[in-house]
């Protein structure tokens, strides 16, 4: 079991890195744009991106999840190159017919995007990142599936170097503005493109398959409204802000979220490796054991981060580079949204480790109830919170949300594929957590880094001396710490 979680925790490591460095072009632009923009210009910014990640969804009709699924798991009648070939071939054709449209009819979108009318030039940039996207999504996915996460690492560093460096071309050299930012985006992407198509060229035939075609719809399509019902939980609140607050507090809110970017790459490092491990160990004996296990340890992997950033964020930010701070101060006031927005980022990756059955027996009918439902609780309590808390109510009402998608997948999931998780050491760490933070909020301000740190470093000494490891595992990591002591 140890040999696999180290696999598992290889992979995390090296998607992790990847994210950190895709990830960092978020947060080393942060200041960059936040010195150029101010808030209401941003929140425009804002608005076009969490757009972008609504079209992505479309854009891919859930036909990425059916790939990864079929290309690992292949039966009968599936081999790897028509897979990839027939799923390839489907969303060129679909991502070039819909980026069209929204090419022809900016002003269209434009008004959908609530960014309005003079803006239009920004949409066609959009259309342009959306297609190369798209025409990318599928060679990284075959690394994940082949496990190749090193070259993925290198991939993601190219596209994040070209794009942080056009950026800068752009934004600070050229006086570009806005369209800066997604001219920048649209030439990363298309670059991203013209470095994939060795493994395109490797992987890719003209061979449409009609009956790969059918099953690859009929188990992706499914995922579209779920995938759209997350997308709302995570981002309709800016346009809801935007609307009952304005684009001053949409700017802010964008920047706390993206302040809180710590736990996310976590998150998303493990939801990149999770998919292929849990599928390539499904018909191995002991794998239920280890799903269980891996809930355990994301829960206090994640319990670890969360104090770090929520300890020192504030130290963070205010941090001078030449003569400046890290964040311009007029976007501090996002902060208050951390600690809550990374609660639900963690909420998201419980939710991610209990989709094991759905995947794994095929029912992935019920994602569209339980997503609905989650996306719809998500709207209303924007719509009450918003006015009562500003920008807090929409943090609230994301964690509440997120909450209740993810004990509705438990509860369906273990229906037809149950896991013995194991609750009591979960609640045991997150005693833990939860102490640690409220001893954190009585701290002295003028001894906070001091304390801060003592606070970090307790947290693994009180989760070993508390008995939360079993014997085995407290070998294991003897073990580990001597093999690291001896280097």
């Amino acid at each position: 079991m140890f040999a696999e979680l180290k696999r598992l925790l290889r992979h995390v490591s090296v998607y992790g890195l990847s994210n950190i460095i895709s990830r960092l072009l978020s947060f080393l632009l942060l200041p960059y744009h936040t010195r150029f923009f101010e808030p209401d210009v941003y929140g425009i910014a804002v608005l076009l991106f969490v757009s972008l990640a609504f079209a992505n969804v479309v854009y891919a009709y859930g036909i990425d999840s059916a790939f990864l699924r079929f290309y690992l798991m292949q039966e009968k009648g599936f081999t790897k190159r028509n897979t990839f070939s027939t799923t390839y071939l489907s969303l060129a054709v679909t991502s070039a017919l819909f980026s069209s449209i929204v090419f022809l009819f900016p002003g269209f979108f434009a008004n959908l995007c609530l960014v309005g009318q003079e803006h239009i030039n920004l949409i066609k940039w959009c259309s342009g990142i959306l297609f190369f996207d798209t025409l990318v999504i599928l060679p990284f996915l075959v690394l994940r599936a082949e496990e190749q996460s090193k070259l993925f690492l290198v991939l993601k560093l190219v596209n994040v170097s070209a794009t942080l460096g056009l950026n800068i071309l752009f934004i600070g050299v050229l006086n570009e503005g806005l369209q800066g930012i997604f001219k920048a985006n649209f030439i990363g992407s298309f670059i991203t493109f013209i470095i994939m198509i060795p493994i395109l060229w490797k992987k890719f035939a003209m061979d449409f398959s009609k009956k790969v075609y059918n099953e690859l719809i009929r188990f992706g399509l499914p995922y579209i409204f779920p995938a759209l019902s997350i997308n709302i939980m995570d981002l309709v609140d800016r346009f809801l802000i935007k609307n009952m607050l304005g684009e001053y507090y949409t700017g802010l809110y964008g920047a706390g979220y993206k302040m809180s970017m710590a736990i996310v790459l976590m998150v998303t490092a493990f939801r990149f490796a999770w998919h292929p491990f849990f599928l390539s160990i499904a018909e191995k004996e002991g794998s239920k054991e280890i799903y269980s296990k891996v809930l355990t340890y994301f829960v206090v992997i994640s319990g670890w981060i969360y104090l770090s950033i929520n300890f020192f964020i504030n130290d963070l930010v205010s941090i001078k580079i030449f003569g400046r701070d890290l964040i311009e101060p007029g976007y501090w006031d996002g902060l208050q949204i951390v600690p809550i927005v990374m609660i639900a980022y963690i909420l998201y990756g419980i939710y991610v480790n209990f989709i094991v059955g759905i995947y794994i027996k095929k029912k992935s009918k019920y994602l569209p109830f339980i997503t609905g439902i989650s996306a719809i609780t998500n709207i209303v309590l924007n719509y009450y919170l918003i006015p009562v808390f500003g920008i807090l109510g929409a943090a609230y009402a994301t964690v509440l949300s997120y909450g209740l998608m993810a004990l509705m997948l438990l509860l369906v999931s273990r229906r037809f594929y149950p896991v013995k998780y194991e609750y009591f050491r979960i609640f045991h760490s997150v005693v833990i957590i939860s102490g640690l933070f409220f001893v954190w909020t009585l701290l002295p301000e003028r001894f906070s880094i001091l304390y801060e740190t003592g606070l970090l470093l307790l947290y693994p000494v009180l989760i070993f001396l508390t008995g939360f490891f079993d014997k085995s595992e407290k070998e294991k990591i003897i073990q580990i710490i001597k093999s690291l002591v001896k280097s």
